[in-house]
C-alpha cells in the first residue's frame, strides 16, 4: 500500500475515535465525524518532506466544517520559541506551542499569532487561575487585530483518550475565556505524567472557529 495512502487510513480510523469528550456539545461534533475528504492532487513539497521524515502526526477537523477531516505532519520546531509548524497535503498549517494553537495559515481570516505564556503553564500543570490569552486575528477588512482574553483554568474530568491502539488517561482542563466582545472555552485532555495535550478543541477566531485536534500514529511502512 503506498504510504500517503496510510495517512488516509489512519485519518479514518482516527475520526470515530475522536468522540471522546467532557463537553456533551464537542462530544457530539466529534463524535459525528465523516470520513476524511480534505486531499490534495499534489501534496505539497514540506508534507512529503515531513512524510518521509517519520514527523510526528494530528488528525484535525474544523467544526464549523466537519466534512473537511486532515491530517497534519509536523514540518518544522522552533529551537528558540518552540512553536512546531504542521502542515496537510495541500499546505495548509497549523502552529502549536506544545498543544496550544498559535497560528494558522491557509484557513482564510487567519490566527496570525497567540501568546499562550500565561495559560500553558496552568493547562500543563493541570492548575486552577487566571490567564491572559491574547490572539492576532487578520479581521474582514484584512487588518491585523489583536485582543486581549481573560481566561479561567480550571481541571475537568479524568477521561481515556485512545492513540493509536492505546487507551490513555488524561485530565480534561477547560479554558473558559472573555473578552470585550467574544467568549469562547478551550478543552484540552492533557497527560498528568508528562503534560503532553494528546487531545483538543479550541476556538481559533470568528471565522475558523474551533478546531478539534488528536495525536494519531501512523502506521509503520510494511
Amino acid at each position: 500500500m503506498h504510504a500517503l495512502s496510510r495517512l488516509v487510513i489512519c485519518a479514518l480510523c482516527a475520526a470515530p475515535l475522536l468522540g471522546c469528550s467532557s463537553d456533551p456539545q464537542t462530544q457530539k461534533q466529534l463524535s459525528a465525524l465523516p470520513l476524511m475528504r480534505k486531499s490534495a492532487p499534489e501534496p505539497a513539497a514540506g508534507f512529503l518532506a515531513a512524510h518521509k521524515a517519520g514527523a510526528p502526526a494530528v488528525i484535525a477537523v474544523q467544526e464549523n466544517r466537519p466534512e473537511v477531516i486532515a491530517v497534519f505532519l509536523r514540518q518544522a520546531l522552533s529551537d528558540r520559541s518552540g512553536v512546531g509548524t504542521w502542515i496537510t497535503a495541500d499546505g495548509s498549517q497549523l502552529m502549536f506551542e506544545d498543544g496550544i494553537v498559535v497560528g494558522t495559515r491557509g484557513f482564510g481570516a487567519d490566527l496570525m499569532a497567540s501568546d499562550v505564556s500565561d495559560v500553558l503553564p496552568l493547562v500543563q500543570g493541570m492548575g486552577d487561575g487566571i490567564a491572559t490569552h491574547l490572539m492576532t486575528q487578520i479581521d474582514g477588512d484584512d487588518h491585523a487585530v489583536t485582543r486581549a482574553f481573560k481566561c479561567r483554568i480550571s481541571r475537568a474530568g479524568i477521561d481515556s483518550v485512545v492513540i493509536g491502539t492505546t487507551p490513555v488517561s488524561t485530565q480534561t482542563m477547560v479554558e473558559d475565556c472573555r473578552g470585550s466582545d467574544t467568549s469562547f472555552a478551550n478543552y484540552y485532555w492533557v497527560v498528568p505524567a508528562t503534560g503532553e495535550i494528546v487531545q483538543s478543541s479550541q476556538w481559533a477566531g470568528p471565522l475558523i472557529e474551533r478546531v478539534s485536534v488528536r495525536k494519531i500514529i501512523i502506521p509503520a511502512e510494511q
